[in-house]
């Protein structure tokens, strides 16, 4: 975990083992959003997978069979409300670096984030049916609001494998580059969303959150709040007088 010029970059450490998310990688992820949702210097976060691996789901070494529905019940509620909810809704723009392999809910960790860059043969799948088991950490809301319900449907009913290439033109992600290139590209787009107006695209990703299940006049006030808001920033007078001398606008997120 590194801080520089408002950027968190978050790094998935578990190589040996892909990036799994065992019980400790879960309790630290939820810690360090907990953290981030109230710093100030924090103004986007970049999160990236050591090794050959973004994330390849859950550690399969830690689901014991033998578990009761209950207790399944409430290890999933726990992983759902510390780390993918929270991660989902941070304020602060997120950028996913998937430049390996991301399955199950490794991949659902990806595009719990605003953006995701993916090398161009990343392997990725939902595989859950494999396993036996459902899908999970929010990923049939999120999978349909995406690529539609038909191909949600063949993802998760298939599990099969698709690379990174494919995974940009269902639109299931924002971009997909050469393998070599993942981690700088996402970088350079963290960077770029570190050095923007942090109030307007906090409030630009809490409407477009919101707009899935509101109506449209619901829609219409609270852009009508938003600009309210933003218009009293700091970062929107720096914005207009930047126009105004044609330079490039430097936001302090004020």
């Amino acid at each position: 975990m590194s801080l520089a010029d408002g950027l968190l970059e978050l790094t998935l450490a578990r190589p040996q083992a892909l990036n799994s998310l065992n019980l400790e990688l879960k309790e630290r992820l939820g810690e360090v959003l907990g953290q981030v949702a109230y710093d100030d210097k924090v103004r986007a976060v970049l999160v990236t997978g050591e090794g050959r691996a973004f994330c390849a789901g859950g550690d399969l070494s830690e689901m014991d069979p033998k578990r009761s529905p209950e207790e399944a019940r409430a290890r999933q509620h726990k992983l759902l409300n510390q780390v993918f909810l929270p991660l989902a809704r941070l304020s602060k723009p997120v950028v996913a670096a998937v430049h390996g392999h991301a399955h199950g809910a490794g991949l659902s960790l990806a595009l719990a984030c605003d953006v995701v860059v993916a090398g161009e043969s990343a392997p990725m799948s939902f595989g859950y049916v494999h396993r036996g088991l459902t899908p999970d950490c929010g990923i049939t809301y999120v999978l349909p609001r995406l690529v539609g319900m038909a191909r949600a449907k063949e993802l998760l009913f298939s599990g099969r494998r698709f690379t990174g290439a494919e995974a940009l033109a269902m639109g299931l992600i924002a971009e997909a580059v050469p393998d070599g290139d993942v981690i700088e590209r996402a970088r350079a787009r963290a960077r770029e969303l570190a050095r923007g107006a942090t109030v307007a695209l906090a409030l630009t990703k809490r409407m477009l959150d919101q707009s899935t299940h509101l109506g449209f006049e619901d829609v219409i006030e609270l852009e009508a709040y938003s600009q309210a808001v933003t218009r009293a920033t700091q970062d929107h007078a720096e914005g207009i007088a930047a126009f105004a001398e044609k330079r490039i606008a430097v936001f302090t997120g004020r």
